[in-house]
């Protein structure tokens, strides 16, 4: 399984990077929002965790274009950012996303998250 982790830190993807490794999935960095949908259309991966604040194509419009894409089979899409407006939230949610991770978190929540979002993605929930 695939993963793509979006984020302007390159601290923060190696942090993510290795928490998802540890879930089984090969993670794929991106530092900016072009660079995510590069990798997006080149793999099609089961899991987009992306900062909300991306330079190029912020993380809003990454979301956007990924749920318009209607060729591919969706991937579970979460948001990961420090949140300063609970609008964010809301707008995150609205656009599509399947969660959102506040920061400061650690693997237990990344993967409680990840679990709830699949198995709503298998209908199950």
């Amino acid at each position: 399984m695939n993963c793509i982790i979006a984020d302007d830190s390159k601290i923060m993807r190696m942090l993510i990077g290795k928490i998802v490794k540890n879930l089984g999935y090969n993670a794929i960095e991106a530092e900016n929002g072009e660079e995510l949908l590069k990798s997006y259309m080149k793999i099609q991966p089961d899991l987009i965790i992306c900062d909300w604040e991306l330079p190029i194509v912020d993380g809003l419009d990454v979301l956007y274009t990924i749920r318009n894409d209607k060729k591919v089979k969706q991937p579970i899409f979460m948001f990961c950012a420090y949140v300063k407006d609970t609008d964010i939230l809301q707008k995150a949610l609205d656009g599509g996303a399947d969660d959102f991770i506040i920061r400061p978190f650690d693997e237990d929540i990344i993967a409680s998250k990840l679990k709830l979002a699949l198995l709503k993605n298998e209908g199950i929930i």
